[in-house]
């Protein structure tokens, strides 16, 4: 079982292959077409193993390059590899599972961390932002009252059920894009600030997050630990911080985003919004219904939670049921096979 993503790999590669002194086996790439280049014909794609079922894939033509390690899931790249090399959907989805089965007897102490190819760079918090703590701090070292736009914005904070011994808010008295009216939430990436998102605390204030942060990112990667088994993808940033998973700020998401997520090798479960609007045809429409389209073509896993009826996201449940109860009904309610999925997301 730990050899079979290897061994099923290599027994589909093209038939005029050659191995080199190095242990490169090169052939001609299957994926330039797919990227936009044209067809290689100078066996500049390859793959590589390793002695405990390890295999990569790179393409020195288009640049393309994935692999599998043993406790790991079968990211939607190396997914995407098998089909060029023409495997059939029953057999990835066999693969998919061998490696679900696989990662749970794996130690996740001796799974290598993955190459490190996505960077952000920093950005700075709204001019005078300073987190709740350091608020507190500095209006009671300068015998001052709190301003009532930061005890508004610990109010919020509060009522939207979030742990603040574990996520940091930060208030600005700033005036431009009426910061001084909202709760800021800072985006972090391996521990640096890369960005944030500022939630408008009252009605009225146009627009209702005022973003400053880089494309592509995922919120709350940083909270994701090693020991955990899965991790929660959500739509916006309180869902994210209300069950400990993570953010993509939208009903969909970016390549770049699921690479992200799936760089921590957990089992994925998105759970979208629930609530639904009239667009300008009149037409009810669901939004969330993309996000669980674009986690079908990446073969996670979509959680229909039992209170989706009453609830229109995640934060929305918590605030009602309380943190442990909504974490215990996503999971009993995840579903991983994609025709099932689709069955429930029409129904909704």
């Amino acid at each position: 079982m730990f050899n079979s993503v290897q061994e099923y790999t290599l027994g589909i590669l093209p038939a005029k292959r050659k191995k080199g002194s190095s242990g490169w086996i090169s052939f001609n790439a299957v994926c330039c077409q797919h990227s936009g280049e044209n067809s290689d014909t100078r066996s500049r794609g390859g793959v590589i193993t390793g002695a405990m079922g390890q295999i990569n894939y790179h393409c020195f033509n288009c640049g393309f390059k994935t692999g599998y390690q043993p406790g790991r899931v079968l990211s939607f790249k190396f997914r995407k590899l098998l089909g060029w090399l023409g495997a059939d959907q029953n057999e990835i989805q066999r693969l998919v599972f061998d490696a679900l089965r696989v990662r749970d007897i794996v130690d996740p102490g001796i799974v290598a961390e993955p190459e490190e190819e996505i960077k952000f760079e920093k950005r700075k918090l709204p001019a005078e932002a300073l987190s709740f703590l350091a608020l507190v701090e500095f209006y009671e070292l300068a015998d001052k009252s709190y301003p009532r736009g930061m005890i508004h914005a610990v109010e919020y904070a509060c009522s939207r059920k979030i742990d603040l011994q574990k996520y940091e808010f930060f208030w600005s008295p700033e005036v431009e894009h009426k910061m001084s009216h909202r709760i800021i939430i800072p985006f972090k990436y391996q521990g640096e600030t890369i960005g944030y998102t500022a939630r408008a605390l009252v009605d009225g204030i146009k627009p209702k997050y005022y973003t400053d942060y880089p494309g592509n990112f995922v919120f709350n990667l940083d909270q994701q630990h090693r020991d955990n088994k899965f991790v929660i993808v959500c739509e916006g940033p309180f869902d994210a911080m209300s069950v400990d998973g993570v953010s993509v700020q939208a009903n969909d998401l970016s390549e770049t985003q699921a690479e992200l997520i799936e760089a921590l090798g957990k089992q994925v479960i998105v759970i979208p919004d629930f609530d639904r609007h009239v667009n300008r045809q009149g037409k009810s429409v669901w939004p969330g219904e993309q996000l669980i389209k674009r986690a079908m073509e990446f073969g996670w896993s979509v959680s229909f939670p039992i209170w989706r009826e009453t609830c229109k996201d995640v934060n929305d449940a918590v605030i009602k049921y309380g943190k442990l109860f909504v974490l215990k009904s996503i999971l009993a309610a995840t579903e991983s096979n994609p025709l099932k999925i689709r069955l429930i997301a029409n129904k909704i």
